[in-house]
């Protein structure tokens, strides 16, 4: 009968260490990928990529490396929100890879 409710108990607390906050971040979607040209000279604040432009979001990755990026270069940029009907920011920019 111990065995039991030692199966319970470590069944119990498996699942309750699976619900905290950081298992719940780590599976976390963000907006989408968008790919393509860079169309205009970057700044700390927004990149244009295929005509369209895009605002990187304030204290991000994105932010640090957007000096880093050239007009006509090829990159991906990852958006924190999907890009329709919301005005998503940038918070991932790497070279595109052939």
């Amino acid at each position: 009968m111990k065995f039991r409710k030692l199966g319970f108990f470590i069944g119990a607390l498996m699942i309750s260490l699976s619900l905290q906050p950081g298992a719940g971040w780590a599976t976390r979607a963000l907006g989408e990928v968008i790919s393509g040209e860079i169309t205009a000279a970057p700044s700390a604040t927004q990149i244009e990529i295929g005509h369209h432009l895009y605002r990187i979001k304030a204290n991000s990755p994105a932010a640090a490396a957007a000096h880093n990026f050239y007009f006509g270069q090829l990159v991906d940029v990852t958006l924190d929100k999907p890009a329709i009907g919301a005005q998503a920011e940038v918070v991932s920019i790497t070279s595109h890879a052939n």
